[in-house]
C-alpha cells in the first residue's frame, strides 16, 4: 500500500511548510490564470500551508476553491492562513489522499497540484485520480521541479547544492531528483491523451541579495529544526548537515550568487 504522506514522513514541521508558504498563484500557478472563469470549481490537491488556494479564491468570486492534504495538522495551518487572509468565504480545506479523493467524478473545472507528484510514491496512480475528478472540457495542472536541473553560482557550491538534491531524495524519499522531466511521461502512463496535453516550463530565479537571503534562510531552517536525513547513518547525517549549513551561510553573502530552478508545467484538458 502506497504512503499517503510520504513528504512529511518524519512529521509536519513549522520549517518545511512555512518554506512553502511564499508561494502564489502568480508566482507559481500562473500558466493557470488565463484559464480560470469567475465561476470555476477549483481544487488544489497537496495544499500544504494553503497560500496558492487561497490566492485562488480571488480568480472565483462566483465560484469555489477546495484545498485538499492526507494531514490534520496540514489542514490547521492552512485554515489559520485563511483568517490571516481575510477568511475568504469560496475557499475552504478539507482531509483527502490524492489517490482516493473525497469527490465524484467530473466533479471540478480546474484540478491543480504544485510540487506534490515530485515526492509520491505512486504518481502514475496520482495522476489518473486528478483526471478522475475533473469535469468533460475541464483542466488538470501539475507543475513539478526537475531539481537535476538546478543551477547555482558560484561553481565552487556546486557540490554542495548536489548534496541539497541527495537530502531531499533519500532517507525513505519517493522525491524524484528528475520529476519535471518525467512529468509527461508519467502522464501519458496515466492514460492520459498525448493531443490534449500542453507542456511548458517555468524557472524560479535567486539573484540579488534580499532573494538570496530569504532562500537561504528557507533551507537553513529546515536544515536546523526538521528531520529531514542526508544519510540513515547518524554520524554522517549530521557532518553532511554541518556541510550544508556552512554552505548556504557563505553563499547568502555572495555578491554574485545565482541560483535556478527549473519547473515542468504539465496542463490537461479532458
Amino acid at each position: 500500500m502506497v504512503k499517503e504522506q510520504a513528504y512529511y514522513k518524519d512529521g509536519v514541521h513549522k520549517t518545511i511548510y512555512e518554506s512553502h508558504a511564499w508561494r502564489t498563484v502568480e508566482n507559481s500557478m500562473q500558466f493557470t490564470v488565463p484559464l480560470i472563469h469567475p465561476s470555476f470549481k477549483i481544487l488544489d490537491v497537496g495544499s500544504g500551508p494553503g497560500t496558492i488556494t487561497i490566492d485562488y479564491g480571488k480568480y472565483v468570486p462566483d465560484g469555489s476553491v477546495i484545498g485538499v492534504e492526507p494531514t490534520s495538522e496540514l489542514i490547521e495551518v492552512a485554515n489559520s492562513k485563511k483568517v490571516e487572509a481575510g477568511n475568504p468565504q469560496n475557499v475552504s480545506f478539507q482531509l483527502g489522499s490524492i489517490y482516493k479523493l473525497p469527490f465524484e467524478d467530473n466533479s471540478f473545472d480546474l484540478v491543480v497540484a504544485h510540487q506534490v507528484v515530485v515526492h509520491l510514491e505512486d504518481p502514475v496512480a496520482a495522476l489518473k485520480e486528478l483526471r478522475r475528478v475533473t469535469k468533460s472540457n475541464g483542466y488538470v495542472a501539475v507543475k513539478d521541479a526537475d531539481l537535476k536541473a538546478g543551477v547555482i553560482y558560484p561553481e565552487s557550491y556546486e557540490k554542495f547544492f548536489d548534496l541539497y538534491i541527495q537530502g531531499k531524495c533519500s532517507g525513505g524519499s519517493f522525491t524524484d531528483p528528475i520529476a519535471g522531466r518525467r512529468l509527461k511521461e508519467k502522464a501519458l502512463n496515466a492514460g492520459y491523451l498525448p493531443s490534449n496535453l500542453e507542456l511548458s516550463s517555468s524557472v524560479w530565479t535567486v539573484a540579488n541579495a534580499q532573494e538570496r537571503e530569504m532562500w537561504a534562510t528557507m533551507f537553513l531552517n529546515r536544515l536546523r529544526y526538521s528531520q529531514e536525513l542526508f544519510s540513515p547513518d547518524e554520524n554522517k547525517n549530521k557532518e553532511l548537515k554541518k556541510l550544508a549549513i556552512e554552505m548556504w551561510e557563505k553563499w547568502a553573502k555572495e555578491d554574485s550568487g545565482f541560483l535556478s530552478f527549473m519547473n515542468v508545467e504539465l496542463l490537461y484538458k479532458k
